[in-house]
């Protein structure tokens, strides 16, 4: 098989493999997307079906009935994150084996009952992704190939604009470029992408579902690092999943993609990083977010607001705190520039050297 394009091996898992796997599906368009990604999953492996209705754009919601009639809609009073999207979607199902997909997906028939057989073929494993490939040419998008977990270093080149102005610097070649194997079932030391993603339900209860302080930028490497220390995680290119992109990111702009992709750094640098690097990333934080801070005062009054919640979260990092919330989420208050007593506590905390 050559190793970017289609077919994909034929399923396997019989009558046996009947109502083994529930899907969740976060949806923020309740539209047209999601119900193409939903008719793909007649199967008989399929138990149910969960879409959560995270979509509170007033232009969307055109599908919700029809979705209604067709699967188990979760309502939502309010935007979620997608890490508590997805917990409110998870505590409906009872099936051994529990599918992540993303409401931009298409899945190739055979891609469910792969991951299925590969889960069962390896009895310590506890996750398996798909091979994400182009919905036209079918060949597999190199971006969404398993990668390994962030590093300090690679939240350095992302904060300082390195990533964005030099794609092909060494971090960033190394993050992207890890060598994996696209003709077999492989256990990786990495993260396939959770855009279809299988997990065994009994390990995903164990480690407490995603963490719900993410909110739409990591909440997935965080949930796949704790995952594997409980069993393997499995990349099976012979899941191939259509990706069409564009799912919920296209619609924002640029001071909610500040929030979001600092949001998730930060907290997970709070979560896995060591006290040195929490430090050095908080005042990388603090360094990059000062001068737009300045820049954008009067002209973009939004982003530098944004600016500000990042510089809160890099001197939380550097106090030795927990992070506030730079993005919004259900379990964390929102960082508003307008809140002058916290606004106030860090522009102190800077003026007094760091709380020394």
């Amino acid at each position: 098989m050559e190793a970017d394009k289609l077919p994909v091996a034929e399923a396997s898992t019989g009558a046996s493999g009947e109502g083994l796997v529930d899907v969740v599906i976060v949806s923020a368009d309740m539209a047209e997307m999601t119900l193409a990604c939903v008719a793909e999953l007649a199967v008989p492996a399929v138990a149910q079906i969960v879409v959560v209705d995270n979509a509170f754009d007033p232009e969307a919601g055109a599908g919700r009935e029809e979705l209604a009639g067709r699967t188990t809609v979760v309502p939502l009073d309010s935007p979620h994150g997608f890490a508590a999207a997805n917990n409110r979607g998870l505590a409906l199902g009872r099936a051994p084996y529990v599918l992540l997909l993303n409401s931009d997906i298409l899945v190739v028939p055979g891609a469910i009952e792969g991951l299925i057989d590969a889960l069962r073929e390896h009895p310590d494993a506890v996750a398996a992704g798909g091979r994400l490939v182009d919905p036209d040419t079918l060949e597999t998008q190199s971006g969404y190939r398993p990668r390994p977990f962030p590093t300090l270093a690679n939240f350095l080149v992302i904060l300082f604009g390195i990533e964005e102005l030099w794609p092909g610097n060494p971090v960033t070649r190394r993050y992207h470029g890890a060598h994996i194997d696209e003709e077999h079932v492989s256990t990786v030391e990495a993260q396939p992408a959770a855009a279809a993603l299988m997990v065994t339900r009994g390990a995903l209860e164990a480690v407490g579902g995603f963490d719900e302080r993410f909110w739409f930028w990591f909440e997935d490497s965080d949930l796949l690092l704790r995952l594997r220390s409980r069993g393997q995680i499995l990349y099976v290119p012979q899941a191939v999943f259509r990706h069409l992109g564009g799912g919920t990111f296209g619609r924002w702009g640029k001071s909610q993609r500040i929030r979001s992709i600092h949001h998730g750094i930060l907290h997970y640098a709070d979560a896995h990083f060591t006290w040195a690097q929490r430090v050095l990333l908080g005042l990388a934080a603090i360094a990059v977010s000062l001068p737009r801070i300045v820049l954008f005062g009067r002209s973009r009054p939004e982003e530098a607001s944004a600016w500000r919640a990042v510089r809160a979260g890099g001197m939380a990092l550097v106090l030795g705190r927990k992070p506030p919330a730079i993005a919004p989420g259900p379990r964390l208050p929102l960082f508003d520039s307008g809140d002058a007593t916290l606004a106030e506590r860090v522009d102190e905390e800077l003026a007094s050297g760091f709380g020394e």
